[in-house]
This record gives structure tokens, C-alpha cells and sequence, in this order.
């Protein structure tokens, strides 16, 4: 399943009452909300990649593998919610409160946690820099550049990245499934198998899955 795209009016909410909701897989790319009730939702799979969820109430929502890529969730309060596997880049957490929840093989890349209340990452890892590309095959990375022709797989931003870089924070979380040798084989056989827009490593992850399953490697 993918996700449906960009919904900055859609997915934008101002003072509302969203407790309760299911956002499983759903786009929240650029959307801005503030001030409202999250509390009990369902983030599980979605990307909030550049969304803005200030002062926000997620109290015991669910973020499995959710995606906050440059997200701002300044003064919001995650009071017993659940993260698990989710991926936190470049993230404003300015008087955001986590007290009580649980997180479990979390990422925190290039994000502060100066006044942050009640998180505890000790089942989760920092990463203080992305792996450099010397760690790979050149096998491995012409695959990858020669994918940037697909435009559905370049806009992913899941293995590509501006100025002609690669995503090596996710293609590291990749090899924690494949090696090496089998991503080339898989991600040469990917655009066979893409066929609407998609925006998280879950979902890359998924497709792959499904292409080793029906390959002989």
C-alpha cells in the first residue's frame, strides 16, 4: 500500500479534535497543523516529512516505522504513546514532552534534545553521521544512481538525495535485511514492481521483500 500523495489542505488541522484516528500510511508532507488532538491516533507507516504539529496532543498514539524527516513538533505533548522503528531527522523537539512513552529501535539522526521532557532513548540509537559512501560496492551505488531515472523511486527521496547524493542513512537500514549483493539484484528489478508514488523506507522495504520472495537470487 501507498501513500496517497501530497495533502498540505487535506492533512492540515487548526484547534480540531482528531483523537482517536487512523492516519495509518498517510501522507502529511508540508502540512501544518496546530493545536489539535491526536491523542490515540494512528500514525503506524506515514510520513511527516517538513510537516509543522506544534502544540499538538499525540498522548498514547501509535508510530510504528513513521517517518519525521525535518519535522516540527515544537511544544507538542507524546505522553504514553508508542515509537517503534520510527526515524527521527533533523527534528524540532523544542518543549515537546514524552514522558511515559516507549520507544523501541528508534533512529535519532541530526536532532537536539535540548528541553525535551520525560524521553527515554535507551532502547534506541543516535547517529552522529550518515555511513560514507566507501562502505558500499560501486556495484551497489551505480544501481542506485541509475534508479534516479524512474521518477517515481527519485521523488521517493527513500535511496536518493539532492545534489546527486545517495540516502545512505536508509540504505544502511536496508543491508539490516539484504546484503549487498542482493540489493543490487532487487533494486534493478524494482521499477517493475512500482507502480504509484511512495515516500517511506517501510514501504521500499516492504516492495523488496515481495521481489526477493519471487526471485531466485
Amino acid at each position: 500500500m501507498s501513500l496517497i500523495g501530497k495533502n498540505k489542505a487535506f492533512y492540515s488541522y487548526r484547534n480540531e479534535c482528531r483523537n482517536g484516528a487512523n492516519f495509518q500510511y498517510k501522507d502529511f508532507e508540508k502540512t501544518k497543523s496546530y493545536n489539535t488532538n491526536f491523542s490515540k491516533s494512528n500514525f503506524n507507516y506515514a510520513s511527516l516529512r517538513a510537516a509543522q504539529m506544534k502544540y499538538c496532543n499525540f498522548n498514547e498514539a501509535s508510530f510504528v516505522e513513521t517517518e519525521f524527516i525535518g519535522t516540527n513538533i515544537k511544544g507538542s505533548c507524546f505522553k504514553g504513546a508508542i515509537f517503534k522503528n520510527a526515524i527521527f531527522k533533523s527534528v524540532v523537539m523544542d518543549k515537546t514532552d514524552f514522558t511515559g512513552a516507549e520507544l523501541v529501535n528508534c533512529i535519532f539522526y541530526n536532532t537536539r534534545f535540548t528541553n525535551v521532557k520525560g524521553l527515554n532513548i535507551s532502547n534506541s540509537r543516535i547517529i552522529d553521521k550518515c555511513p560514507e559512501l566507501r562502505e558500499y560496492s560501486q556495484e551497489l551505488l551505480n544501481t542506485i544512481q541509475a534508479l534516479r531515472a524512474n521518477d517515481i523511486i527519485r521523488r521517493s527521496k527513500t535511496l536518493h538525495l539532492k545534489n546527486n547524493k545517495i540516502n545512505t542513512l536508509y540504505l544502511q537500514e536496508l543491508l539490516g535485511n539484504f546484503s549487498q549483493y542482493e540489493l543490487v539484484v532487487l533494486l534493478k528489478l524494482l521499477p517493475c514492481y512500482v507502480t504509484t508514488q511512495f515516500y517511506t523506507l517501510s514501504y521500499l522495504r516492504k516492495l523488496l521483500t515481495k521481489i526477493k520472495k519471487e526471485t531466485i537470487i
